[in-house]
């Protein structure tokens, strides 16, 4: 067996610079009192992507020749998914 036998199948899966992330929140309503009203779990799929939030440098730029924008915020994330979750679930 190859290399090539193993990696042509997943081929169009993968990207380069490309980055998964599972991320979960959590949060709480809560009174005047503190006391709790509501709460509410999300959990988002994002991925970090190639491409720098300003396209003036590309894909392959090194990082000390990147403008102030890349520098600050480096590459561009995408929301993949999201969804609210039940109690149960976390």
């Amino acid at each position: 067996m190859k290399q090539a036998d193993i990696l042509t199948p997943v081929a169009p899966y993968l990207s380069a610079r490309s980055d998964t992330f599972l991320i979960r929140a959590y949060g709480d309503c809560v009174d005047a009192d503190g006391k709790i009203q509501a709460r509410a779990w999300c959990e988002a799929e994002v991925q970090r992507e190639a491409p720098f939030i300003d396209k003036a440098n590309p894909i392959d730029e090194l990082v000390g020749n990147l403008n102030p924008v890349n520098k600050t915020f480096g590459r561009r994330y995408t929301v993949a998914s999201f969804r609210w979750l039940h109690p149960s679930e976390v």
